[in-house]
Formats: structure tokens, sequence, C-alpha cells
């Protein structure tokens, strides 16, 4: 199958426009509310606990980006929210307390492990509804929408809510072990070292995977259909995937540094929400490697060879012979 056919072969998405205007006005909106909400919670002592104030703030401000959603037609305007969120929840809770409360360097290192980690995205994920707003929505939104569900719910619950709960309880531990005073933090111990380690080099491996992928899709194999297996991609089919798997496993080593691992039911907060992303990540390298298949006739072989997510050596299968090379032998 030549590149124009395999171009022809495939339905072209749905023009969904979306002006920059309207994207800046949901993130803006968003952000208000989320603030005002948190602060009524804080301010009437609604809820106790700030963990929960926290998802409370970060579902209500879910639900704003849902409604921009809903009025332009698009759920893509809800993108980018998903790596803005954790780093803007850290330092809400960090300042929640007040603006002059101590540090401790687990707090510090948390906080610098998401931006950092948000800033990659950004850096080779540039979301066009900051510059040009939007054209199209993503193509698994566009396969949600066959679902026998009414778009408007579908859309709440399956493209807004569920991935802003599942990141919140990922960042679980994080959130946990921000909540503690400095100065009833525990000390810092070879978990913290783990949790830099994991987190850091979560960053470094999707960095690198993100630019040797940018760089294969601006060639003229890719257009024709080729198949990247240089780089990271040699040892995995999705490395930015394990990258993003291993970030949390990060995450989950500072709640159980602080010592939420101990006791009922932080001890679910610290393990069950990283587990859950694991499985996620999972389900999606699926879906993508689907999507190859019916695009990249040759990737069926990518997928006999290359490990899923975690990344290893290939394996390497004996060239088969053709019928005129086993006559040739045989005679």
């Amino acid at each position: 199958m030549t590149s124009s056919e395999i171009n022809h072969s495939l339905k072209q998405p749905p023009v969904r426009q979306v002006s920059a205007l309207h994207c800046y006005g949901a993130y803006i909106s968003a952000l208000a509310v989320g603030i005002l909400t948190w602060w009524l919670f804080q301010r009437y002592n609604l809820v106790s606990n700030p963990f929960y104030t926290a998802l409370i703030a970060n579902c209500i401000a879910t639900t704003v980006i849902w409604i921009f959603s809903i009025i332009n037609n698009n759920s893509s305007i809800y993108d980018p929210y998903w790596v803005i969120a954790p780093p803007l929840l850290a330092l809400g809770i960090m300042f929640s307390g007040g603006v002059t409360n101590p540090w401790s360097f687990r707090h510090i290192i948390i906080v610098v492990c998401l931006f950092l980690w948000a800033a990659r995205y950004h850096i080779f994920y540039r979301w066009t509804g900051w510059r040009t707003g939007l054209q199209h929505e993503d193509w698994r939104y566009e396969k949600m929408r066959d679902f026998p569900v009414p778009y408007w719910l579908n859309s709440l619950l399956g493209m807004h809510l569920f991935p802003t709960v599942l990141v919140y309880f990922a960042l679980a531990p994080g959130i946990l072990a921000l909540n503690v005073p400095a100065g009833l933090q525990n000390p810092f111990s070879v978990f913290d070292v783990l949790g830099i380690i994991a987190a850091l080099s979560a960053v470094v491996i999707q960095f690198f995977a993100d630019i040797q992928l940018k760089r294969f899709r601006s060639t003229e194999e890719y257009k024709k259909g080729g198949i990247f297996r240089g780089g990271l991609w040699k040892y995995s089919r999705h490395p930015n995937y394990f990258g993003e798997v291993l970030f949390w496993i990060g995450i989950m080593f500072f709640g159980i540094s602080a010592g939420f691992h101990k006791s009922y039911p932080t001890v679910v907060l610290v393990f069950v929400g990283p587990a859950f992303m694991a499985a996620f990540f999972r389900f999606s390298s699926w879906l993508m490697d689907v999507r190859s298949l019916e695009r990249r006739p040759h990737y069926k072989q990518v997928m006999e060879e290359v490990s899923a997510m975690v990344p290893w050596f290939p394996r390497i299968f004996p060239k088969k012979k053709t019928k005129e090379e086993t006559s040739a032998s045989e005679d």
C-alpha cells in the first residue's frame, strides 16, 4: 500500500473550529472558578481534608472546561488540562496554609519534578489552541462520539472528568506529602532518592523519545508509511508512555518516604493511583498499536519484535525463506 493509498483509505476528521479566544477564555475561567471554589471550601470549612478540597476544585474547574467544549462542540479544548493542573494543584496545596509557610526539601523536589514534567509536554506538544485555535478534535474523542451515550454525558464523564480524576489519584502520593508541614516531615530517605531518579529519568526518557519521533515525522520515509525503529523506539513501541508511567511511580516513592504507606486509607492512595495510571497507558498503547496497524502495513512485524512499553532488547526471528529460496536449497 502506497502513502497516497493509505491517506485515501483513512476518513478525514471533521472540522470543529474553536478560536484561540475561546481557548484562553476556557482556561482563565477554569482557573478563576477553581481558585474561588478552593477558597470557599477553606473559608467555610466545608471539607476538613485539603486532599479532597483540591480534588473538588479540580473537578469543578474541569467542568468549566467541559462547558466550553460543549459550546464549541470540540472536546480537545481539554487536551492540555491534565498537564497544566498537577503543578498548579501542588502550588495550591503549598500556598493554601499561607505564602510564608516554610518548604521542606521534599516539598521542593515534588514541585520541581511536576513543573519539569509539564514543561517537557508543552515544549514538544505546543497546543494550537494558544496560537491559532483548534481545527479538529483528537481522534480518540471522535471515536468516543460513536458510543451509545449522549455526547454531552460522554464528554463530561469519559473525556473530561475521567482523565482529571485519574491524574489526580496518580498525583495523590505527592499531594499527601505536600500536605505535611515542613516541621512534621519524615527525614529524607532512600525513597526520596528513588523518587528523584525515577521522576527525572522519566522526563529525560520522554524528552528524547519526543525529539527522535519528531525528527522522524519530518522525513519522507514517515510520509511514505515507514516505521521508526531507531533510538529509544528500537527498544519500546511506546517509550513516551513508559516514561509517563515511570514518572508517577517516582511520585509514589515520595508518598512512601512521607510514611503514607503504613496506614489505611492512605496506603490505598499511595499505590492505587499509579497502578491505574500504568494500566491506562498500557491500554492506550494498545489503541495506538491498532491505529498504527491501520496506517502502517509493516507495523505487525514491529509488534512481534519490539516490547510494548517497558524498554527491552528486540526479539530477533530468523528470516523466513521464500519458496524460491527453499527450492534452491533443496536442489
